[in-house]
């Protein structure tokens, strides 16, 4: 399906920019083939505006979409309002986004990796196109385009990814550092050092909580005794699970599942490489859900962007609610205002407030 205008294609990209915003709190513009302009304020058929935009040197980033295998243009953002290591976040989101208010219209739709303003003038690479309002030369330039673009992780982020795989395939068994290690075919020493640089926690600490996060989800959901769920998860000795259980979340298992015996769902989210010190547990729940196709329902509560619902079971009754637990204890502040820095899970608890 084609847009029937050239209005009705700017209305749509005008949603994404909307999204985008309510869910990074980043504002971007989007400059079409044609060199219409489309803000949050409007659509700006001039070209001049595109001129002067290209030459304000805090709009630095560009995100090229493609569709049906053709450029559709540019995304462009402050590179100064997103942080270097949340790009893969922030492409993520725009992507998924497009891909949602899209889909009527193409089959095919992928946002692609940010380029500089020096990229885009070198060799004339898609700025020339934009410059001249043509699209894409042919689908060989365009395959080409998006290889050269498309996101390489380094051979860190593809280590630690292939590391987190295992984990979560074999997280109700045990798991050190040399097995862990030997099964992604790393070093010990290079694995731990992966675990302190991208997550800020080393390697012990980061198992030791996402099997919390899996005993706090066993307690609330199952009838299995503490010491069944203990020696499921790769406990000996249900004693020192107690032990790490209090420690780790200020709770004792059967208190914590005396709080929160009347959960009806809980989701537990674990930390992955599109986490940085800069995401809020709002920002990083949102992206979880969007990719999970789970439907939210948001609300501003005393000016703080709150998840009011999750696949319908919501908060908006006085009877029930969400909470959430970040590292397996519940902060006071709101979602937007808790940052996830050196956590490693977030876990959404759908309880009676009565």
């Amino acid at each position: 399906m084609n847009f029937n205008s050239q209005s009705s294609h700017a209305i749509q990209i005008k949603r994404i920019l909307s999204l985008f915003y309510q869910l990074t709190k980043a504002r971007i513009a989007f400059i079409d083939t044609t060199l219409q302009l489309v803000t949050s304020d409007g659509i700006f058929p001039n070209s001049s505006k595109v001129k002067s935009l290209f030459h304000k040197r805090s709009f630095s980033l560009f995100f090229p979409l493609i569709t049906n295998n053709q450029f559709n243009g540019l995304f462009i953002a402050n590179k100064n309002s997103i942080p270097i290591n949340a790009m893969p976040l922030h492409r993520a989101a725009l992507d998924n986004i497009s891909v949602s208010i899209l889909k009527p219209y193409y089959q095919e739709i992928s946002v692609l990796s940010p380029l500089t303003k020096e990229e885009l003038t070198k060799g004339n690479q898609l700025f020339g196109l934009v410059a001249s309002g043509f699209g894409a030369k042919s689908e060989a330039d365009l395959q080409a385009l998006s290889t050269s673009n498309a996101t390489n992780p380094s051979k860190s982020i593809n280590d630690i990814d292939i590391a987190l795989a295992y984990i979560d395939a074999n997280i109700d068994q045990k798991l050190t550092l040399d097995t862990v290690s030997q099964n992604s075919y790393l070093s010990p020493a290079y694995l731990s050092r992966l675990f302190k640089e991208h997550f800020k926690i080393n390697f012990s600490n980061y198992i030791r909580i996402r099997k919390i996060a899996l005993a706090q989800q066993r307690l609330v959901s199952t009838d299995h005794s503490i010491n069944q769920i203990s020696k499921a998860i790769g406990f000996a000795r249900s004693n020192y699970f107690n032990k790490v259980f209090k420690e780790t979340t200020h709770l004792t298992p059967l208190q914590f599942r005396k709080r929160y015996e009347s959960a009806q769902k809980i989701y537990t989210i674990h930390r992955d490489m599109d986490w940085n010190d800069n995401i809020s547990v709002y920002a990083a729940s949102q992206h979880f859900f969007q990719k999970k196709s789970i439907p939210l329902v948001e609300q501003s509560v005393n000016g703080y962007p709150c998840i009011m619902a999750i696949d319908g079971l919501s908060s908006l009754s006085n009877t029930d609610g969400w909470i959430y637990l970040v590292d397996g204890v519940q902060p006071q502040l709101f979602p937007s205002e808790t940052y996830v820095q050196d956590k490693s899970v977030i876990q959404w608890i759908y309880i009676s407030l009565s």
